[in-house]
């Protein structure tokens, strides 16, 4: 290993748990090993795939919430009635190969059931209900499709910009433009995305993801140091704030806990993009921060599986452990892209990993009992909610 180790602090506040044994103050953790450690994973191997009768329970579940008139807000195990206790078995099984499996799991078959807009995104939020009962609101608009942009990722880049937010720019999920691998900071443990349109063949948009453990044991015996330079708390995030000036923050970009390596590794609030400039009064990256980041980002590459995608799956990602990044798309005839995915965070706190104590408070915020929650049906404002604390990939 390298010779060089980080602080007691930054290894005590920022890289553990409070709780975690597994590594000493001024090591890394050892090697991890388990399910979660993969290359190339196969689809067989993460695709669950919806009987025509389950597809029926579900939509039996929609009608009953449209009938009750229960807000999508409220929509929980209590209120979307599956009726099926194999069904619900089978759906709460989907959180324990999130948290100790391989990390993504892909539900197909949904897609039979023809639902409109509305039924869509009661589906999606009842099936998650069994999956990881808790559902993240961005603090910055009380947005639950969200975190921190709004939860429809689709191509507003041909809309008109009103005047009020000419400088402000699309955010990730707005644009067309490839996306780097990275995993979405402080947002949520796992990552929910309902392909309602997958934009059609040979359009683009196609979706990577790479196991993090991989990564982190490749690092671990060949370039320690890359870890080293990530769990250290110097990383300088660039964060938006509505209506005012973005501030400061500074963090590791992996953590542990109980031994478990943690990513929260992505560029946005790091580097800019093309349509949301880092502000110039920011400090930049240092030539080590990124030279880790060229790292980890050639290192996914190799490691990474093409997801499977089809019309009407449910995605679930490890959003602490899985890396995810996606190809650029493109509508046809001048048109935008009828590429279009719900998206939220989630967690289960039955399988939640422990968090770092220093961090616990930004790990959590966006679980905050008692906050209102939105589910939109409809994308009609992609500039609202752009600049929300924590920046998308």
């Amino acid at each position: 290993m390298s010779t060089h180790t980080l602080s007691p602090k930054s290894s005590n506040e920022s890289l553990q748990s409070s709780s975690s044994a597994a590594s000493s103050p001024d090591k890394l953790a050892p090697a991890v090993e388990g399910a979660m450690v993969w290359e190339k994973l196969d689809a067989s191997k993460y695709i669950m795939e919806f009987t025509s009768g389950e597809v029926q329970d579900v939509r039996a579940a929609v009608i009953k919430v449209k009938i009750a008139g229960t807000p999508r807000s409220q929509i929980s195990q209590d209120t979307f009635d599956l009726a099926n206790s194999e069904l619900t078995h089978k759906l709460r099984s989907i959180s324990t190969e999130l948290h100790q499996g391989h990390g993504i799991v892909v539900i197909r078959g949904l897609d039979a059931a023809n639902f409109n807009d509305e039924e869509a995104v009661i589906a999606f939020a009842g099936i998650c209900s069994y999956v990881c009962p808790e559902r993240a609101t961005d603090s910055y608009a009380n947005q639950t499709l969200t975190n921190p942009e709004t939860g429809h990722v689709r191509d507003a880049t041909k809309e008109k910009v009103p005047l009020w937010a000419k400088d402000i720019g699309l955010a990730g999920s707005k644009i067309t433009a490839a996306m780097d691998f990275h995993s979405d900071r402080f947002s949520g443990d796992v990552l929910a995305l309902h392909v309602r349109n997958d934009g059609g063949v040979g359009s683009g948009g196609e979706q990577f993801v790479t196991s993090f453990w991989s990564i982190y044991n490749e690092l671990l015996e060949n370039d320690p140091e890359v870890l080293e330079i990530m769990a250290e708390p110097d990383w300088p995030f660039e964060l938006k704030q509505k209506d005012k000036a973005p501030y400061l923050e500074y963090g590791p970009t992996l953590f542990f806990s109980k031994g478990k390596p943690m990513c929260q590794l992505v560029k946005a609030p790091l580097l800019g993009t093309p349509l949301i400039h880092r502000d110039p009064s920011m400090p930049v990256v240092s030539d080590k921060q990124l030279h880790a980041m060229h790292t980890v980002e050639a290192l996914a590459k190799r490691f990474c599986t093409k997801l499977d995608r089809k019309q009407g799956d449910i995605q679930f990602i490890n959003n602490l452990s899985i890396m995810h990044a996606r190809a650029a798309y493109t509508g046809s005839n001048g048109k935008p892209s009828a590429r279009h995915l719900l998206r939220m965070f989630l967690r289960d706190p039955e399988n939640a990993w422990d968090k770092p104590a220093r961090f616990w408070k930004n790990f959590d915020d966006p679980f905050t009992p008692g906050r209102e929650q939105n589910l939109p049906v409809i994308d009609n404002d992609p500039w609202r909610i752009i600049s929300g604390r924590e920046s998308h990939g």
